[in-house]
Parts: structure tokens; sequence; C-alpha cells
């Protein structure tokens, strides 16, 4: 599960996402549709999603906070 996510595009602009900030519920690199995916709360004037294509970034870092449940 991706917490936080800091997309450089080609057109250098920079956009960061952070999983509970300003609404945001769910972020998601989908590589078979080739988009990185935000999704944000629902409210009463519906669902945000935001949708970037993987084209057009430069550069991603993210932090992912999978926990492996594998014991020694």
């Amino acid at each position: 599960m991706i917490d936080r996510i800091e997309v450089s595009m080609i057109n250098e602009s920079v956009h960061n996402f952070r999983k509970g900030e300003f609404g945001v519920e769910y972020i998601d690199i989908n590589e078979k549709r080739g988009l990185i995916e935000i999704i944000y709360v629902a409210k009463e004037t519906g669902r945000k999603i935001v949708l970037i294509p993987l084209q057009n970034v430069e550069k991603c870092e993210f932090t992912d906070k999978s926990v492996s449940s594998e014991k020694d």
C-alpha cells in the first residue's frame, strides 16, 4: 500500500500526494494501464479520481507501507 508519492512530470511540475491528507484515500501505480491513480474520499458531489499517465512522468518516488509477514 502506497502511503506517500511524489511525481515529477516531464513539464517540470511536481505533485505530492499523501494518504489521509486533503482527503486522499487511495494511491496506486497501475503499470498494466500505464497510470498512477489517486482516489479521494467520496463527498456529496461525488468521488474525485486523479489519473496521471506514466508516459508523462519523469521521476516518481513513493513510500510503500506493505509489511512482510515472514518470520525467521
